[in-house]
């Protein structure tokens, strides 16, 4: 074999390999946490209720989990207001310290919804969810776990054949286990 095939095969091994798309740091002590606060994910997507909708199913798998608790998220937007804390988007490492001492937790899970769609093909819909979610240390202030998950879309049956997958809640309950998953490996 020349080099310049072993070359292009080996770059072709190298760019299929899967890339982690998820983050634990290496050194922290995640047995240090018991209660978990999910502030209000950031909403990138059309629809208006996508954040609120994919945050009350995060908060529903990290109980599944049965490794931690989780604050109420009432209590959360409570505390959000009292502190006159309108975007999570925009929170220095001094806020989420004082939020995690006014909310009593060592972890806030903050993150986005990017995708929150029903994709139309050939008059047959196709839900697709796309978030991140993020472990924020509350007396450091930096990022100890991150995931990214999409869910859902157009698979080969649904090209081929125009049928249905899941529907959009199932997708979204999928994704969200997926990426609340790595966190617990």
């Amino acid at each position: 074999m020349n080099r310049t095939v072993f070359f292009l095969l080996l770059l072709s091994l190298v760019a299929c390999a899967r890339m982690p798309d998820y983050y634990i740091h290496p050194t922290y002590d995640f047995s240090q946490i018991q209660r978990v606060a999910v502030l209000p994910l950031e909403n990138l997507t059309s629809d208006p209720l996508a954040g609120e909708k994919v945050r009350k199913v995060v908060v529903s798998e990290f109980l599944a989990a049965g490794v931690v608790d989780v604050v109420e998220p009432g209590q959360v937007n409570y505390v959000l207001a009292q502190q006159g804390i309108d975007s999570v988007s925009s929170l220095s490492a001094e806020d989420f310290k004082q939020l995690g001492a006014s909310l009593g937790v060592p972890a806030l899970i903050v993150g986005s919804v990017e995708t929150y769609e029903r994709i139309n093909v050939g008059g047959v819909f196709f839900p697709e969810v796309t978030i991140t979610l993020r472990a924020i240390d509350t007396r450091s202030g930096t990022i100890i776990w991150s995931a990214s998950r999409t869910g859902g879309g157009v698979g080969l049956a649904g090209r081929l054949f125009g049928l249905g997958s899941a529907t959009m809640s199932e997708t979204v309950q999928k994704t969200v286990r997926e990426a609340v998953a790595t966190l617990f490996r």
